[in-house]
């Protein structure tokens, strides 16, 4: 049962690495694809910006609630060697205190955010073919990996730059702990360890306003491209200060990895010299049958940041994100040599709340 579970909480992060990406993502172009709507009339307009300096620190408390259905079939110990079950209903909540600590950027207003976390408290209820479990019964799925990444934004929230050590090999998002999937800088709205808060507009904005971003980041197949609309609806007293708050809508668009002609290259690369005429045609038969194929459908989210203009920084956030992910594998056996294939489907309903409770705006 153990087994079986771990993989499930690793593709939840996979998500919490590749869906929120949407209400907090930042613009690879600052200003090239942001415009704005003003609607009348225009009160108190300021001009939204983050204002960090190196050598502050905050602690933000996060609470992570994940709901996951999961149907499989197929040979599950081509997920290198995990237990995948048939079908799963999965309940996770975790909390942590994920610290931001600020250096100077490369460039004149930039920064650069270390962003450091661990997971406690996790709990984890549902089902798993049928049989019901609490975590007390699957103690390695109630584990999420530590959170250590470095991102570089501008003044507007813009994601600049993005050193995530789990994305420097694209098959560790598919392989052992499935770290981010997408890899890069797309990821960072799912991902419990993200800058706080959404790009905002270049123009000074007054509640009502409305501004859009268009954010095209690489990933392993075609560009990812995430459409984010925020709106400023209110002003509001949040623990004695003055917020701005804001919506955000995002969407971001379906993304497919396809390493079918990866590992045909790989296995390709293996058929020994001198292969006789049934060799070689056995070989062309089995990479005509390869298939590795990873899906994630167009994923939505929803946020609302509360901003305190004064100190530039987020306060509170709360995101609520839905995607789906499929993985369709068709490869040799390892001892047989046969084909052994594994089809899987899963959706993912996420809340991510963050809460400011240290720091030099504290």
């Amino acid at each position: 049962m153990k087994r079986q579970l771990s993989i499930l909480a690793a593709l939840a992060l996979v998500l919490a690495a590749c869906a929120q990406t949407s209400g907090d993502s930042t613009t690879t172009a600052p200003g090239d694809n942001t415009t704005t709507t003003t609607t009348t009339p225009q009160v108190e307009a300021v001009l939204l910006s983050y204002s960090l300096s190196a050598g502050d620190e905050y602690q933000y408390e996060v609470a992570l609630d994940q709901h996951i259905d999961l149907t499989a079939s197929g040979d599950p110990t081509l997920m290198a060697g995990e237990e995948v079950p048939g079908e799963a209903s999965i309940d996770l909540a975790g909390s942590a205190t994920i610290t931001h600590v600020v250096s100077d950027g490369p460039e004149p207003g930039t920064y650069e955010v270390h962003i450091t976390g661990e997971f406690g408290d996790v709990k984890v209820s549902g089902t798993a073919d049928g049989e019901p479990f609490e975590s007390e019964e699957a103690p390695d799925f109630a584990s999420l990996d530590p959170i250590d990444v470095t991102v570089v934004v501008d003044e507007q929230g813009n994601l600049v730059q993005e050193d995530n050590p789990g994305a420097e090999d694209p098959l560790a998002g598919i392989f052992g702990d499935l770290g981010p999937l997408a890899g890069g800088p797309a990821a960072p709205g799912l991902d419990p360890g993200q800058f706080i808060g959404p790009p905002f507009s270049d123009e000074e904005v007054a509640v009502g306003d409305t501004w859009t971003d268009e954010i095209e980041s690489p990933s392993l197949g075609d560009p990812i491209v995430t459409n984010i609309s925020s709106t400023v609806t209110g002003i509001e007293d949040l623990d004695g200060t003055e917020v701005y708050v804001i919506a955000s809508d995002s969407t971001t668009s379906p993304i497919e990895f396809d390493l079918a002609e990866l590992f045909a290259g790989m296995f390709g690369a293996l058929a020994p010299e001198g292969a006789t005429p049934e060799e070689t045609a056995e070989l062309e038969t089995m990479l005509e049958q390869l298939q590795f194929l990873i899906s994630i459908d167009s994923t939505t989210a929803d946020s609302r940041t509360w901003f305190d203009v004064e100190a530039g920084i987020s306060r509170q956030s709360e995101t609520t994100s839905s995607t789906d992910i499929s993985m369709d594998m068709n490869i040799p056996d390892e001892e047989t040599g046969e084909m052994v294939g594994f089809v899987m489907d899963m959706s993912l309903d996420q809340d991510i709340t963050y809460r400011l409770i240290s720091g030099p705006a504290a």
